[in-house]
């Protein structure tokens, strides 16, 4: 008889410390460490495009999420060398950016988009949703972001390879 209030206490308690353990995670998890510079997504079609999203943080780490017909379908940190950091910040600045269109849409219902965020000081300054055309210097961008991106996936691809 007095096994089944001990018992109750014991399980109430080890639910609230569950609770408040798993509380805890979320809050940490949630927050990625670092300021954004540029935030690159790839949204799916009705065929083979690749879809993914990564962001680019200040302090040259990406944090990259693939969905789908990318190298690798995993959230991977990624290091982007200095040189390549500061290529990529003059090209940033060289873009114009906030002189581009919100949007450059298609009428076409399975286009991919390719989404463009970009950040002053952490906060989002323009953001861009391209589906078809848009200036070269935009085309241009984007591409080269792209196979930067696809780039060091097909690397983490390779080191995720079994040895043979």
């Amino acid at each position: 008889m007095h096994t089944l209030p001990i018992l109750f206490k014991l399980g109430l308690g080890l639910g609230l410390f569950l609770m408040t353990a798993c509380s805890t995670a979320q809050t940490s998890n949630a927050r990625t460490p670092g300021t954004p510079l540029l935030h690159f997504q790839k949204t799916p079609c009705l065929g083979i495009c690749p879809s993914y999203e990564a962001t680019i943080l200040e302090n040259g780490s990406i944090r990259y999420i693939g969905y789908s017909h990318v190298p690798v379908i995993d959230t991977v940190i990624f290091t982007l060398p200095a040189p390549q950091l500061e290529m990529l910040r003059k090209e940033v600045a060289q873009l114009n950016y906030t002189s581009l269109q919100d949007t450059y849409l298609t009428n076409w219902s399975d286009m991919p988009s390719t989404i463009t965020i970009f950040y002053e000081s952490g906060k989002v300054v323009k953001q861009v949703k391209q589906e078809e055309g848009g200036p070269n210097t935009l085309l241009d961008f984007q591409e080269k972001i792209h196979t930067l991106i696809m780039g060091m996936a097909d690397d983490e691809a390779k080191k995720r390879l079994p040895i043979r």
